[in-house]
């Protein structure tokens, strides 16, 4: 999304080379989903840009042949999460099915969980938890 941000009011900006660049980052972002198969996307704090993002990703390399059938997908965010998505969509009634990213995940045919944490524990655990493995 151009223009969002501060950046694009100053003098050196160049729409080009910001063009260029976010071409290199998506086309880069797109190779490491070709190789997901078995592995975990963890989306944090996204509730927007990530799925969208991941959603076009995946398309792009299912549409080359690459199967991506056995991957987990975790959403951690801060809004409270109570319906579990690996059985569907909840129903419109359900204040749950108004959970954007959840649904976009869910639909990817990927197995999906959600985790409502602040990001600063999560990361603070997650390094703690790597930090003793390794």
């Amino acid at each position: 999304m151009f223009g969002h941000d501060i950046i694009y009011t100053h003098k050196a900006n160049r729409g080009s080379a910001i063009g260029r660049t976010a071409e290199r980052d998506f086309l880069a972002f797109v190779d490491s989903i070709a190789r997901l198969e078995g592995g975990v996307y963890l989306s944090v704090g996204s509730a927007v840009m990530s799925p969208m993002i991941f959603e076009k990703a995946l398309s792009m390399v299912r549409n080359t042949g690459v199967r991506i059938d056995h991957a987990v997908i975790r959403v951690v965010d801060l809004q409270k999460g109570t319906w579990d998505w690996n059985r569907g969509e909840p129903p419109e009634d359900n204040p749950a099915y108004y959970q954007r990213f959840m649904k976009t995940f869910s639909r990817m045919g990927l197995e999906s969980h959600y985790l409502c944490i602040d990001n600063r524990s999560l990361f603070v655990n997650l390094y703690t938890a790597l930090k003793r493995k390794g």
